[in-house]
């Protein structure tokens, strides 16, 4: 009896174990390319974030007087609408 299979295996154990040995090598190398571009990425954030801390570091910020019985925040100033109701 004869079905289609998805692969199908060689006979031959020396072809065999060649298939298997060029599924690992092909595997690890994937997980290489993966970890080289992890480190890649790890670098260049690194590189990133030390420009960015030295920046920062050289351009002084001018510290303001607060008042301490301030409370500092945002706003919206909204429409001042009568309500339409009668009393």
């Amino acid at each position: 009896m004869s079905y289609w299979r998805w692969f199908n295996r060689p006979h031959h154990p020396f072809a065999r174990v060649l298939i298997g040995v060029l599924g690992m090598a092909l595997l690890a190398a994937v997980l290489a390319l993966g970890f080289l571009a992890l480190v890649a990425f790890a670098v260049i954030g690194a590189i990133v974030a030390i420009v960015r801390a030295l920046s920062r570091a050289a351009t002084p910020h001018p510290v303001a007087q607060r008042k301490p019985n301030v409370i500092e925040g945002e706003f919206v100033v909204l429409p001042s609408r009568t309500a339409s109701f009668k009393h």
